[in-house]
């Protein structure tokens, strides 16, 4: 039992290895354009390691971008979560660690819309877990919307959430984190029109 347990143990290790490398170099290198070697390059881990994990390089893919959801959890949502506040200032909270994250790597954009980009039509699965990663982003702004009492919650945030993901791209292609600054003053607006008696301001 103890030795099935640390078998177990040892295959998450090598997964989650495989998985963080391979997060990197497709984050950095874009996916078709980094291939399997690229990936694996001075790990010391081979291709036939890599397989008896992923039976493929597009399950590989799948499996990186549930990793990077898994990261966008704690990395933005759940730091959102520690700064607290009400509802509204969560949402302002999510344009400024976005800003930071931005800052520390200033070309990396958001990995699920890069993967809907270069896989739809091409690869169903794929092309599904990235949209899967927008509409998990879509649905904490809808939530945190409901939660500040805004008559049309759903619509304001799909709406503040264009400006999220837009300014993120921005940001990538301006190797710059300002569209968040100008995205988040969007955001007050979008907000202070929808509910014009509790007024807000950028800081």
């Amino acid at each position: 039992m103890e030795e099935d347990q640390m078998e177990d143990a040892q295959i998450a290790s090598k997964k989650l290895e495989i998985l963080r490398r391979a997060y990197d170099s497709f984050y950095d290198g874009g996916f078709h354009a980094t291939g399997i070697d690229a990936v694996m390059a001075d790990t010391g881990i081979s291709k036939r390691t890599l397989y008896k994990y992923f039976n493929s390089k597009e399950d590989l893919i799948e499996a990186v971008l549930g990793y990077y959801q898994t990261r966008i959890s704690e990395d933005l949502f759940q730091a959102v979560k520690v700064v607290g506040g009400d509802p509204r200032d969560q949402i302002l909270t999510f344009f400024d660690i976005r800003e930071q994250l931005i800052t520390s790597r200033p070309l990396r954009g958001c990995l699920g819309i890069k993967a809907s980009q270069e896989y739809i039509g091409k690869h169903e699965g794929i092309a599904a877990s990235g949209q899967a990663i927008a509409e998990f982003v879509e649905g904490n702004f809808v939530r945190l919307c409901r939660e500040a009492g805004f008559e049309k919650a759903e619509t304001l945030g799909k709406e503040i959430t264009i400006l999220f993901q837009g300014a993120i791209l921005l940001a990538q292609v301006y190797g710059s984190p300002s569209p968040l600054e100008t995205a988040k003053a969007a955001a007050i607006a979008l907000m202070n029109n929808a509910d014009p008696k509790r007024q807000r301001t950028a800081s």
